[in-house]
């Protein structure tokens, strides 16, 4: 549970993808400590205007310091009774070092590695399933970073106005990244869609991942929803993915936990 919300700088617009989800992790870690700024950056061995420059955008955090200030806020959190942070450290290293990547259009540069020789298997008869053929093709597309677009719309899919949705839909428009995808969609960036739909299923806890894809559903972005959900299923911790396929569960989203249990049957361990 985070002790209290901050008001943080708005994040400049030229950064990449990459750089922008480890920024707002790092602000949800430094929320979960109920002590000033100045004072975790003295503990973390690091200036206080270099952890306001991390935590703007302004520079990309040296490794170490990057574990010194995830120690601090980790023993602040502790001692509070706020429970686990809400990201792992190695979540953070892992998004650190696609930030520190640079980008084009015509790699894969800046996102995870995708070891192309799972795919290479020999077919199982459970491909002639269809769902589990749709989850084998959306998972090739999620590791090359590929989500399409969401058809019939011209542009980035805009939410109803209060007075046109169910009070369902309503509750689901809130991951604050749905907009950002859609517009990426829209403007033809898919890598960079792709990792911040990555990042979701890698590391969001259960209750993150139900509002990231009914946040997806109810915005039109079924694929993007689906990756997120791909994702999910390649986790290594197996328990994770049955806590989020539970959690599917009791949201009412049934065919979701359908769909990731499919895709986690054909999921390398």
């Amino acid at each position: 549970m985070i002790p209290h919300r901050r008001t943080w700088k708005e994040l400049p617009s030229d950064i990449t993808a990459a750089h922008r989800s480890l920024v707002t992790a790092l602000r949800d870690v430094r929320q979960c400590s109920p002590r000033r700024q100045a004072d975790i950056a003295r503990d973390a061995h690091q200036e206080p205007t270099t952890l306001s420059n991390h935590l703007n955008a302004g520079r990309i955090p040296e490794e170490t310091l990057l574990r010194d200030f995830y120690a601090v806020v980790e023993k602040d959190a502790s001692a509070s009774g706020y429970g686990p942070l809400p990201h792992t450290l190695d979540a953070l290293l892992e998004l650190r070092t696609q930030a520190k990547k640079k980008h084009c259009e015509c790699c894969t540069v800046g996102y995870p590695a995708a070891p192309e020789q799972h795919e290479q298997q020999p077919a199982s008869p459970a491909v002639t399933n269809p769902e589990l053929a749709h989850a084998r093709r959306l998972r090739r597309r999620a590791r090359r970073r590929e989500i399409a677009s969401p058809q019939k719309r011209g542009g980035a899919p805009v939410p109803l106005a209060e007075g046109d949705r169910r009070p369902a839909d309503a509750a689901e428009l809130t991951w604050p990244e749905t907009e950002v995808v859609a517009g990426y969609l829209a403007d033809g960036r898919k890598h960079d869609a792709g990792f911040l739909l990555w990042q979701a299923g890698a590391s969001y806890s259960a209750p993150g991942i139900v509002e990231a894809v009914g946040s997806c559903r109810t915005a039109g972005l079924d694929e993007a929803a689906e990756a997120i959900l791909i994702n999910v299923a390649e986790r290594t911790d197996r328990q994770a993915v049955l806590n989020i396929a539970a959690a599917l569960g009791d949201a009412g989203r049934h065919e979701d936990v359908t769909f990731i249990l499919t895709a986690a049957m054909r999921t390398p361990k």
